[in-house]
């Protein structure tokens, strides 16, 4: 009862109009370096490491379309430690035809992608690149009350269920307190102290972040987008690279725990070196998507150099690689020619193995590279052999 009114050195608890103990986060304390650097630094070696891979495709036409595969892929698992069952396949499919087992939910996955797309090469103020993201999240819902709300802070209080808590249920900071909490929010995000490494101070940020949970819905993605654009906006990193939501996705039980024992102990040494290990992870893994992707491209040149020069199938291939389900129109749009070269190419590429035609249609074809979506997709289907 006591932490409701103050005790905890990680914030205080204000009363709600309607008697709820609403936490708000004082500026989290730094943790000592020494506690952090064995995690720190393989943190910010794999991050660095990926950018610079990651950089030696942006030839790729067009610039930096490597790169989208991997936001798209942060934004399927960011989503999914939310709930959501898009896959990375079916984010690539829906953006091209719009066609989802869940459109709704494919929708608002790619709502996420747009989001981020948007704000990773801004340089505004974190309270209203939360807002816009927020905007683009939620301006289309179907829900009128939703789509009214976007862009805008959260009016009623917001929780989650906690069994530790009193009444079962943890609030989150007050809509009365969220301006001034958010203002301290920036305030944090944006100091710099030599003495404080960037990516320490913004997993931090998030921590101090998903506990104002300053909107009505969408706090966690919102949140996990901001690191990687913050580190960019900061100098850390040239690309808004530094990736968390798979391993959030992977462990989010872990997430979550360690969120709410920062709060407790207001010690955040074990949620920094659990961040900075999620960040490191992903980098490592989105490495080695590179590597393999690489490898797929070395094929594929293989196989095209068989037609002649100025075959369309030389323009056509190395777009399936940056956009591994797409329509004769997308890639009319991207590489030009005209449909019939377009088409001739796309056929001549599923005679080479290359390209499938999803569900074998007919009209309104979707061609699909399945190598490539095998790289990113871990829960595509694979084929079954004899």
């Amino acid at each position: 009862m006591l932490a409701w009114f103050g005790i905890l050195d990680s914030g205080i608890y204000e009363i709600d109009p309607n008697g709820r103990p609403c936490f708000r986060p004082h500026a989290p304390r730094i943790p000592r370096l020494e506690d952090l650097v064995d995690a720190l630094d393989p943190a910010v070696a794999a991050v660095r490491e990926f950018e610079r891979a990651l950089a030696g495709w942006q030839p790729a036409r067009p610039a930096g379309a490597i790169g989208r595969l991997f936001a798209r892929l942060d934004a399927v698992h960011s989503s999914g430690a939310e709930g959501s069952t898009t896959t990375f396949t079916d984010l690539m499919e829906y953006e091209s035809s719009r066609r989802a087992a869940d459109p709704d939910d494919a929708a608002a996955v790619a709502a996420c992608a747009e989001a981020f797309e948007t704000e990773a090469a801004g340089t505004g103020d974190p309270v209203d690149m939360t807002m816009a993201i927020h905007r683009r999240l939620f301006e289309r819902s179907r829900d009128r009350m939703v789509a009214a709300t976007a862009g805008k802070p959260k009016e009623r209080t917001n929780g989650t269920a906690d069994p530790e808590a009193a009444g079962g249920f943890f609030y989150y900071t007050q809509p009365a307190s969220v301006p001034q909490a958010l203002a301290e929010w920036r305030d944090f995000t944006l100091a710099r102290d030599p003495r404080t490494p960037e990516m320490v101070r913004q997993v931090l940020s998030h921590w101090m972040f998903e506990h104002v949970h300053p909107v009505a819905d969408g706090n966690g993605r919102i949140g996990r987008l901001l690191v990687p654009v913050m580190l960019r906006r900061k100098g850390v990193t040239q690309a808004a690279c530094a990736f968390f939501g798979e391993a959030v996705h992977e462990d989010k039980e872990l997430y979550v725990e360690a969120l709410k024992t920062a709060r407790m102990s207001a010690d955040m040494t074990a949620w920094t070196r659990l961040m900075l290990s999620f960040l490191e992870r992903s980098a490592a893994a989105n490495l080695d998507r590179l590597v393999r992707l690489a490898a797929i491209a070395a094929q594929w040149r293989g196989i095209v150099c068989a037609f002649r020069s100025d075959s369309m199938v030389h323009k056509l291939a190395p777009f399936a690689l940056t956009r591994p389900a797409f329509t004769i129109a997308d890639a009319r749009h991207a590489i030009g020619g005209t449909f019939a070269s377009v088409n001739t190419a796309a056929a001549q590429l599923v005679d080479a193995g290359i390209l499938v035609i999803a569900n074998g249609a007919r009209r309104d074809r979707l061609f699909l590279a399945g190598a490539v979506l095998d790289i990113f997709d871990r829960f595509r289907p694979r084929p079954v052999g004899p």
